[in-house]
């Protein structure tokens, strides 16, 4: 007789089916949310470099501007005035799956004058929740002709030197010493016995102090409080500086821009005359430079540099012209005794002035130096000049360009001897 054992196979009952479909069901609902995360985050993400990139690009087309005064700009120039809080039109990129709204706030400051612009770039995302992006920087008032001053060497034609103002007013000269309680105090070149007293937040000249033509101990290095303590409320003048460059080869061809923007001198003694056409002003308004004899001597000074200081009327505003006077200049064994005038000849020279006008005719603001000057309120720098030989024509320009490697406006138009009108 033959015995065995009988098994019998045990199947999957309903319930365990149930519960393993169920898992699996959850673990599929999760799969799914994490793929609609990832999607949805990197949608974001792809949205926001894009809404980065629209600011940075309406941040740099507003840094932009070729002039500063919108008086100034020609058709289809942009000024810096022009820089104010708005809205774009909305911007949707070719690659993109929504629309970008793009917003300016501006807030603007007088001193130093610049602008802070933000500049905030919003949409919705796939789930319907807006998201931003904001951007800001400041954008100076500085003249765009000197964008690219890291490449332009020191004390180059109309642009003056490169220059840095020390939390102070940037009208005063930059060798001037701060006292560190809102004024600074500026000893002219070869002037030791001159001290000037300037307002740090004004920029405005507040004492005169003359201590006598004996006295040459004082330089903006060492000159103390105590040393203006008796002059340094004494007055209230407005400065007007500048430099005046030399091309003494009366050969060759005409002058080209390029030569006016590091023409290579030396300077030849001269005086700076300013005459006034408005009224009310105390006594006592003055021109001073470094081309004097010494320096002059023998060619050893490459370029000159003046200071006129206006003593204010009631009004604080003048108005008037400066010119350039020549005088005798002792180069090797003999005296040169050059004249401004229009006539050929040797050591015969005409005056031009660095200006962005194009003629007379044209009205431009007085930092742009004007032929005239008219309701001068505060301090003007670079007020620039170029002497040439009297055969040769004032070299002309166009508006700076530095993208295609054109940093300073060399233009230049003739001052002296005054033009027929």
């Amino acid at each position: 007789m033959r015995t065995g054992t009988q098994q019998s196979s045990r199947g999957v009952s309903l319930v365990e089916a149930m519960v393993a479909l169920a898992v699996m069901a959850f673990g599929m609902l999760t799969v799914v949310g994490v793929q609609s995360t990832l999607r949805l985050n990197g949608d974001i993400a792809k949205q926001r470099s894009e809404a980065t990139r629209i600011a940075q690009q309406a941040l740099e087309d507003s840094r932009g501007f070729d002039v500063i005064d919108t008086a100034d700009k020609l058709l289809g120039q942009k000024a810096w005035d022009d820089i104010v809080a708005g809205t774009q039109l909305p911007v949707t990129p070719g690659s993109s799956n929504t629309t970008y709204s793009v917003s300016h706030a501006v807030t603007t400051t007088g001193d130093p004058p610049s602008k802070t612009l933000q500049v905030t770039v919003s949409w919705f995302d796939r789930s319907g929740q807006q998201q931003f992006v904001m951007l800001s920087s400041a954008i100076a008032a500085a003249a765009p002709a000197l964008s690219g001053t890291l490449h332009v060497r020191r004390d180059t034609a109309a642009g003056g030197p490169t220059r840095r103002p020390m939390s102070r007013h940037p009208t005063i000269p930059v060798q001037a010493r701060d006292f560190g309680d809102g004024r600074s105090a500026f000893v002219p070149p070869f002037r030791p016995w001159l001290v000037l007293v300037f307002n740090n937040v004004t920029g405005l000249i507040t004492g005169i102090c003359d201590f006598g033509f004996q006295n040459t101990g004082f330089t903006n290095d060492n000159i103390t409080p105590a040393d203006v303590a008796s002059c340094d409320n004494n007055t209230l003048a407005q400065l007007l500086s500048g430099f005046v460059r030399f091309w003494r080869d009366s050969s060759g061809p005409d002058l080209t821009a390029a030569n006016a923007e590091d023409p290579p001198g030396p300077a030849l003694r001269l005086r700076m005359e300013l005459t006034l056409t408005s009224t009310g002003h105390p006594t006592g308004s003055f021109c001073i430079d470094d081309a004097n004899y010494d320096t002059t001597f023998s060619g050893a000074l490459p370029l000159a540099s003046y200071f006129c200081i206006i003593k204010s009327n009631t009004g604080g505003q003048w108005s008037g012209r400066t010119e350039i006077a020549a005088q005798s200049t002792h180069i090797g064994n003999n005296d040169v005794l050059w004249q401004i005038t229009d006539s050929a000849g040797d050591d015969h020279y005409r005056v031009c002035r660095y200006t962005t006008a194009t003629s007379d005719a044209q009205s431009v603001p007085n930092t742009a130096h004007p032929r005239n000057y008219l309701d001068v309120t505060g301090n003007l720098t670079d007020q620039n000049f170029f002497v040439i030989p009297s055969v040769k024509n004032c070299p002309t320009d166009v508006a700076a360009n530095p993208a295609a490697g054109d940093f300073v406006n060399s233009n230049t138009l003739l001052h002296q001897p005054a033009p027929s009108p």
